[in-house]
């Protein structure tokens, strides 16, 4: 039964997304990266935080690279934080459509509170992630999944899964949950914050790095970054109005 449920919990929340892996190799202007320096045009004013100093690229994605629902299949794809990573972050989203001159005299900024030891070179390719049981809507679609194949209420999984012989969270190590992704789910170290925020609205990770990606990666202590947006914004192009938070242990 408990093998039955895990299943159906897999097809209710399996997500086509694009899995973040590192490259060898510094990354150039275009490229797909985490850090270093961005595309930005010619005439754009370069994001600053709340102390007029300019921002750091956190990442850049050249969306002619990715297929998804509702995502635009050309354009740069940005996020711009403060360089000591505050909490809660100051931060910007950048989405240029048409590509054009780029500016000649950006120039790399470090970080104060590293996330990246040095810009990272990214390939995307596209796979199947699940909820992540920390997604604040986990817990109501495994009640769901029990009470269409066991018929019954449960409120207390954990105990529902230890009467049937199993460990809850051992059986849940089978899920997809990828260290960095782009349109996939988000995941956390302490909690999902939308439910206090009121943003329970933004349900697309926009995207997602673990400090377990590897290569230098560090965000507080082994933490997690990620972006939250709605899907209606998605379909029109406003990635501006993206969220963006992140949290460690």
């Amino acid at each position: 039964m408990i093998e039955e449920i895990i299943k159906l919990y897999k097809e209710k929340t399996a997500k086509e997304c694009y899995r973040i892996e590192i490259e060898d190799g510094y990354p150039d202007i275009m490229d797909d990266k985490i850090g270093g320096i961005p595309y930005f045009p010619i005439g754009e004013e370069y994001p600053t935080d709340r102390n007029n100093n300019p921002m750091i690229l956190l990442i850049q994605i050249n969306l002619k690279n990715i297929k998804l629902e509702n995502y635009p299949q050309e354009g740069i794809l940005e996020i711009f934080i403060d360089r000591e990573c505050s909490w809660p972050c100051d931060y910007k989203v950048k989405y240029f459509k048409k590509i054009t001159e780029n500016q000649q005299d950006l120039k790399e900024i470090n970080m104060k509170n590293y996330i990246y030891e040095k810009p990272l070179k990214i390939r995307l390719k596209k796979d199947i992630e699940h909820m992540p049981i920390s997604n604040y809507n986990s817990f109501n679609l495994m009640r769901e999944a029990i009470k269409e194949l066991a018929k019954v209420e449960v409120d207390d999984i954990e105990k529902f899964f230890e009467e049937n012989g199993r460990d809850f969270y051992t059986e849940l190590d089978g899920l997809n949950v990828f260290p960095g992704n782009i349109g996939g789910y988000a995941d956390f170290t302490q909690m999902d914050p939308r439910p206090i925020k009121g943003a329970e609205d933004t349900t697309e990770c926009l995207i997602k790095i673990d400090s377990n990606l590897g290569n230098g990666i560090m965000i507080g202590d082994s933490g997690i970054i990620f972006s939250f947006i709605s899907k209606d914004d998605i379909k029109s192009e406003n990635f501006e109005k993206a969220i963006v938070d992140w949290d460690c242990y």
